[in-house]
């Protein structure tokens, strides 16, 4: 893929991940609270719940096309899109709200869109780096150990402020 090609692709799947975790954000309701589903999409109001909203999209828009490509620092990039939106929608919401002393609905939608972006801008540049294998192969190990976390603490989150409602 292209560098031009690239730059498309990661948009279509950051505009993709948007619509589907702006969406998502309803499924489990929607769904009558079914378990699976909440494998995937968030639960609650907890942070923890809301990181799915870019993780599950994104691993669905990315993993769609590894059918497709491969080769290059696919996996690398994958990971990163997955890391980076995840871990920051926390370091932004518990930043802010230690300012504020409050959350604030626009402020948390930005976040959102922040970290969609800024995950998949880290893919892009991975993508479009030199190739590395090593951490190709490593990114596998960091997707498969995201997923295991997510649906581990889904199932059983732990008493810690990540994992509790505001």
């Amino acid at each position: 893929m292209t560098k031009k090609q690239s730059a498309i692709f990661f948009s279509v799947g950051a505009f993709f991940t948007l619509i589907l975790g702006t969406v998502g954000h309803f499924f489990y309701q929607w769904s009558g609270e079914n378990p699976v589903i909440g494998l995937f999409f968030p639960v609650n109001e907890s942070t923890w719940e809301h990181m799915k909203l870019t993780l599950f999209p994104t691993a669905l828009f990315l993993g769609t096309a590894s059918l497709k490509i491969r080769g290059g620092n696919y996996a690398l990039s994958s990971f990163l899109a997955l890391f980076v939106s995840a871990a920051l929608i926390p370091l932004l919401f518990y930043s802010y709200t230690a300012i504020l002393g409050k959350s604030v609905l626009f402020i948390d939608i930005a976040i959102f869109i922040i970290s969609v972006i800024a995950g998949y801008a880290a893919a892009f540049l991975a993508y479009n780096s030199k190739p590395r294998p090593i951490l190709n192969k490593l990114s596998i190990i960091g997707i498969i150990a995201i997923a295991i976390c997510f649906f581990t603490f889904t199932l059983s989150p732990p008493d810690w402020i990540l994992f509790k409602e505001p």
